[in-house]
């Protein structure tokens, strides 16, 4: 009994936890001046050393060496209103979910003197969350508590075909870490308190990055990147406490996919005061059909998703208001990932709208300095459960980021 009622926790803590990062969506901002206008345009070429991390060909763009770096403050607010359940979970609606997050990116292009040859390295956060329910909310049994990270190192090198066009492409190495808390329900069984859930697991593996950039005479740069997508293995311990099974732990693997996506973007100089920006993109989370999980020595299965492909569509611009300071400003949209029946509270993400806006100041030749403020509109994120369902009252996210960038 007591091993077949730990199976049972086994079960439903991968049916849950493994929800995490499937419905994730990567980040788009880096912390660099294009963050202030929703990125719009960045992977047609920026003009500070974090343009490799929008697209690699870009870095023919960086003359001598130029070394970037930024961090930055998250504040997200979920807050959910219960609209139905049972009297098997309640009618807590888990208070302030939201997690505050510090984020960072670094990039360096150098030149190496090679003729036409243009090289970098970068480290950037492509995709988190972090989230922390009240331990007796109505959906405790798929997450109490969710971090997560995905981080990627990567190294470029791009060439100039011609005067005006240039392809790159960046190698990288990514590290993912997941930890989940929730609740088994064992009180059905048992008739005694729910049994504590936790997961956790990391992995370490490979993707690329590869693009290309064209630049018009009249002032007009296009440019589109494909990011590859990260087949993750959370090789992890699941860990049993409460009244069945306390303080076991079981080996266990989760495997899942974070999408491919392709951005296309433009830039234009209106005047050589103001440039307008615009991007669009595509990301594949339809391919995400199963995501595999198993227990060391016991076989596995898959779990069915049924997440849709999304759309990302970016307008902004820029304006130099002397030879110190320009500005930013732009707002973005990414289509809706998956239906209300198949969301989970572990990533109450629905179609999603940003609004940015930043300035930078030029102290001297070889040292810029910004920053921009990012609102992020995260819909409703309706969720209809098997015993309670709901949508949160609040859903957004407040960012702060400043940076700067050296010329050596």
């Amino acid at each position: 009994m007591k091993k077949a009622l730990l199976s049972s926790a086994i079960t439903l803590t991968m049916l849950g936890a493994t929800h995490a990062l499937a419905g994730g969506l990567w980040l788009n901002e880096f912390g660099d001046f294009s963050g202030g206008r929703a990125s719009a345009g960045a992977a047609a070429g920026t003009d500070e050393a974090a343009t490799i991390i929008h697209n690699p060909a870009s870095a023919t763009r960086i003359e001598g060496n130029q070394l970037f770096g930024s961090v930055a403050a998250l504040a997200p607010g979920q807050k959910f209103n219960v609209q139905e359940s049972s009297p098997l979970v309640g009618d807590d609606n888990g208070g302030q979910a939201g997690q505050f997050t510090p984020g960072a990116s670094l990039a360096y292009v150098f030149d190496n003197g090679w003729t036409n040859w243009s090289t970098g390295l970068s480290v950037e956060g492509l995709a988190g969350a972090g989230l922390n329910y009240n331990d007796d909310w109505v959906g405790r049994y798929q997450a109490t508590e969710v971090n997560l990270l995905v981080l990627a190192m990567g190294a470029t090198l791009a060439y100039q075909v011609t005067d005006n066009f240039s392809i790159g492409v960046k190698p990288q190495v990514f590290y993912s870490t997941l930890t989940q808390k929730l609740r088994l329900p064992s009180s059905l069984i048992t008739g005694r308190e729910d049994v504590r859930i936790k997961l956790d697991g990391d992995d370490v593996g490979f993707g690329g990055m590869v693009g290309a950039v064209y630049d018009f005479d009249n002032g007009t740069r296009v440019g589109i990147s494909w990011q590859s997508n990260f087949d993750i293995k959370f090789d992890g311990k699941l860990r049993v406490n409460g009244n069945i099974g306390n303080g076991l732990q079981v080996n266990t693997d989760t495997q899942l996919t974070m999408a491919q996506n392709v951005r296309l973007a433009l830039h234009h100089d209106v005047n050589d005061r103001l440039g307008v920006d615009f991007t669009v993109g595509w990301d594949n989370w339809d391919e995400l059909d199963n995501i595999f999980v198993s227990i060391k020595g016991a076989g596995g299965a898959p779990i069915v998703t049924d997440w849709k492909d999304t759309y990302h569509y970016a307008a902004g611009f820029q304006y130099k208001l002397n030879d110190d300071w320009d500005v930013t400003a732009g707002i973005a949209y990414d289509t809706n990932v998956v239906s209300a029946n198949e969301r989970v509270p572990e990533l109450p993400i629905d179609e999603q709208i940003r609004y940015n806006a930043g300035a930078r100041y030029h102290m001297s030749e070889s040292l810029m300095v910004g920053g921009y403020v990012n609102y992020t509109d995260l819909g409703s994120a309706k969720i209809d459960a098997d015993f309670w369902s709901g949508e949160y009252s609040t859903n957004e996210m407040f960012q702060l980021s400043v940076f700067a960038n050296w010329t050596l």
